[in-house]
């Protein structure tokens, strides 16, 4: 399912952005300080909230990030099911991150619409119904 709904974003952006055409409009947009990354078919979102969300193939994977105190361009999520680091982000200066933990390949930001982006931010809500979300780390 989560697979299919991170395809549904990246593949379906700009189809998205018609779902609120008209003189109404949606508004009560969410979403807008997460960052959405892609991979070929893979993706993560960075949530505001300071969780993330990561699917790869069949692998979906959340937990919490942050940045390293001593560079910005460094993010590290750790797997709440191992408490372990997940990932070590690290943008580089082209555009492009790379994360050795998650294989070869460069991850790039995915440029999202509003509607798009209150689509991923629902992942992003629902890392907070979560059981470790409240645990004390």
């Amino acid at each position: 399912m989560r697979t299919a709904l991170a395809l549904a974003l990246l593949a379906s952006a700009a189809t998205l952005a018609t779902a609120c055409d008209g003189p109404f409009g949606c508004g009560g947009f969410s979403g807008g300080n997460d960052r959405v990354l892609a991979r070929g078919n893979d993706a993560m979102i960075l949530c505001e909230n300071g969780g993330f969300v990561l699917t790869m193939g069949t692998e979906n994977l959340e937990g919490r990030y942050g940045y390293d105190n001593t560079n910005s361009a460094i993010v590290h999520g750790t797997d709440t099911n191992t408490a372990t680091v997940a990932f070590t982000l690290t943008e580089g200066t082209d555009g492009t991150s790379s994360a050795p933990e998650l294989g070869a390949g460069a991850w790039t930001e995915a440029t999202l619409d509003q509607v798009a982006l209150d689509h991923a931010d629902t992942e992003c809500t629902n890392l907070q119904t979560r059981t470790w979300w409240t645990a004390t780390p």
